[in-house]
């Protein structure tokens, strides 16, 4: 008998999605990917992409930190650079 394989489908937002998941502008989610802030792939058509699951994370621990808003509070989150998978 062989292994059963599961098929996983990621959930990847555009930054505009995640700009309203975030309470911040799409430029903001842009600045941030550019900075490392925030890990992204890269579409073959050179948009970026946010996994979805990374993206609400970010939002629960922001709403943690007790900011009403995350845009006020994300300023402050310290995130470490991460690699962007650029599909090539």
């Amino acid at each position: 008998m062989s292994p059963a394989i599961t098929a996983t489908h990621d959930v990847f937002l555009t930054p505009a999605e995640v700009a309203s998941a975030l309470g911040v502008s799409p430029n903001t989610v842009t600045r941030w990917a550019r900075e490392g802030r925030m890990p992204f792939q890269m579409t073959l058509g050179g948009h970026r992409r946010f996994e979805a699951t990374v993206v609400e994370e970010l939002r629960r621990r922001l709403q943690e930190q007790g900011g009403t808003r995350p845009a006020e509070d994300a300023e402050a989150l310290e995130a470490e650079p991460v690699g962007a998978y650029r599909g090539r």
